[in-house]
């Protein structure tokens, strides 16, 4: 899929979507999937208007799989909302087997053994795409069967994924390693066959699934090494004080088209070191970044910078999409778009969080 369609090439590709087809083949690296999580996470398209999108075409019940996994994302977000900071460590759980915390060499240079996870991991590095159950894969892999705790590795996976977003990405890593659920993922040769187009045999995971996570660390995973990442920073164009102005920021995570356009003011695309130098992204992503903002919101001035150091900031009117990596914006906050905006707080599981989505009164399911 092109990652600059215009918004409306974005609805068509929504209303052409299939969920009955997504339920019934995306466990399957060949299955369909929409695809859409580079826009999703960027906050080009919102989920509720692509969960509005496809109950306007498909029943509730054809839709409902393809519905819970957009509240999956949501979910992620308000366990970041409800935690902040906290999502980086070890979320409620703490695992006393780990036996480093760097990069996994076989992950980096795409040769864990497991050919289904190697094929897409070559795949994450040349496009910045990785089909979820072989993110899932790869993080049991360097957690569960490797012990590598997930914290560097949750930063290498983020770094290459051009749908990066800091809550899905960490929290599944720490579901995946058993650290926000208590319980281990795991996966054996069979399953990922069965998931993909391999029938390999004789791996180190060919074994029962109670099997998997037992004994030692296995010849190809043994190798790690420092997670090394620097973040190649754009150059930002020149901003004048906004002294007095109206001032709209967008930052990574709100490249919304749409938002508060028919108002006037200075538009400034923010770029904080004091987060990407902890969480770089690769060139790729950073210019996919850009040209999605060069395609949905072009008047937008690039400003590389925390926030506050934009000329005149605190003396002008500022507004901004709220998100948990920018709750330090002033001004304000227009409420990010929610599948289930009356479902509020801290839930432990996704399986809390969707039953008391399902018991509201919310008419969306």
């Amino acid at each position: 899929m092109n990652p600059y369609l215009t918004y409306n090439e974005i609805l068509e590709i929504i209303d052409a979507f299939n969920p009955a087809t997504y339920s019934k083949t995306r466990n399957h690296l060949r299955g369909c999937v929409s695809r859409l999580s580079p826009y999703i996470a960027r906050g080009v398209i919102s989920l509720p208007v692509i969960r509005d999108r496809v109950l306007a075409r498909h029943s509730k019940r054809d839709a409902q799989k393809f519905v819970q996994e957009l509240a999956w994302r949501e979910y992620f977000q308000k366990v970041y909302k409800a935690k902040g900071k906290k999502i980086f460590s070890d979320l409620r759980f703490t695992r006393t087997d780990w036996r480093n915390n760097e990069v996994l060499s076989a992950v980096l240079s795409a040769q864990t053994g497991i050919i289904a996870v190697d094929l897409q991991l070559a795949e994450l590095m040349e496009h910045g795409y990785m089909h979820n159950h072989a993110r899932m894969w790869t993080a049991m892999l360097s957690c569960n069967v490797a012990k590598t705790h997930w914290y560097n590795m949750s930063r290498f996976m983020y770094y290459h994924l051009l749908d990066g977003d800091l809550a899905s990405n960490t929290l599944s890593w720490q579901w995946v390693a058993g650290t926000s659920v208590q319980k281990q993922y795991v996966a054996n040769q069979e399953l990922i066959n069965g998931c993909s187009d391999t029938k390999q045999q004789h791996t180190y995971i060919d074994v029962p699934i109670d099997l998997i996570n037992q004994g030692g660390t296995p010849s190809e995973l043994v190798d790690h090494e420092p997670f090394s990442y620097k973040m190649l920073y754009p150059e930002s164009d020149i901003i004048s004080d906004v002294s007095h102005k109206t001032v709209f920021l967008y930052h990574p995570w709100s490249i919304d088209p749409l938002w508060r356009t028919e108002e006037l003011g200075e538009r400034i695309f923010v770029i904080e070191p004091r987060l990407f130098d902890l969480f770089p992204v690769s060139p790729r992503v950073l210019e996919h970044m850009l040209r999605l903002l060069k395609t949905h919101v072009p008047t937008v001035n690039i400003f590389v910078g925390n926030v506050e150091t934009i000329p005149g900031i605190t003396n002008a009117t500022v507004f901004s999409v709220d998100h948990p990596a920018t709750t330090h914006f002033i001004g304000h906050k227009d409420p990010t778009l929610e599948l289930f905006p009356n479902i509020t707080g801290y839930y432990p599981s996704f399986f809390k969080f969707w039953q008391a989505c399902e018991e509201s009164n919310d008419n969306a399911l």
